[in-house]
């Protein structure tokens, strides 16, 4: 099973990664600043979708330096325009697939709201086909961080083949990812807490600092499910 542990250890252990982490949390707690500021609340949306690219393509690089074996987790050096022409092309890649997959569990939740009349278990079935269908996109993720192949996300057979076993991975990726986070905030929000009280920048810098960790954690995750679910068949 993929380890949570092994990517906290590499992620923690490349060359600079705190330096790194710091610097990418900057355009995040800019986006904080800016929600939280009555004045600069015009500039919160512009903010908040360079941060979005940046961060898609911040995920893409880690999920393929893992996948290729490479000495290192993170990107050899932050520049925002390379991680943002990763984020491009990763949104213009993956959006289809994302459109298609909700589009199709649409639907089918559609259909089993004609057929299903008990609420409770329409809800059952519409959270299964949600999380399948969110599946597909995760499995379409995987399938183009390998190598940056817009073709690879369209793999049918493979989507079909291992999209029910990557959503599990995913879940226990998730609870995992929860457990690491209490772990990480809590002692530290305390103690912020403690001697300047909460809400303060630094509480929000340092959440902003978790946020880029996690999707370090996770595009690092994310290529061990690719080589213990589908490199093994291949």
């Amino acid at each position: 099973m993929a380890s949570i542990k092994d990517a906290f250890d590499e992620t923690l252990q490349d060359e600079h990664a705190l330096a790194k982490y710091i610097t990418l949390a900057i355009p995040l707690f800019m986006c904080a600043k800016f929600l939280t500021n009555a004045n600069e609340i015009g500039n919160f949306v512009p903010a908040f979708l360079f941060t979005a690219v940046l961060y898609i393509g911040f995920a893409l690089k880690c999920t393929t330096n893992v996948r290729a074996s490479k000495n290192v987790v993170l990107p050899s050096f932050i520049s925002f325009p390379i991680l943002l022409w990763y984020g491009i092309c990763g949104i213009i890649a993956l959006t289809p697939i994302i459109i298609i997959a909700y589009t199709l569990g649409f639907f089918i939740t559609g259909f089993l709201s004609k057929i299903i009349t008990n609420p409770s278990v329409l809800q059952v079935f519409i959270i299964i086909t949600t999380a399948l269908c969110s599946s597909i996109a995760y499995t379409g993720y995987i399938l183009f961080a390998r190598n940056m192949k817009v073709s690879d996300i369209y793999n049918l057979q493979k989507i079909g083949t291992y999209c029910a076993d990557i959503l599990i991975a995913v879940i226990f990726m998730k609870i995992k990812l929860f457990i690491v986070d209490c772990v990480l905030l809590a002692p530290v929000l305390y103690m912020i807490w403690l001697f300047f009280g909460l809400p303060h920048p630094m509480s929000i810098f340092y959440c902003c600092m978790v946020v880029v960790f996690n999707i370090a954690l996770m595009a690092h995750y994310m290529a061990q499910i690719d080589y213990e679910t589908i490199s093994e068949d291949d």
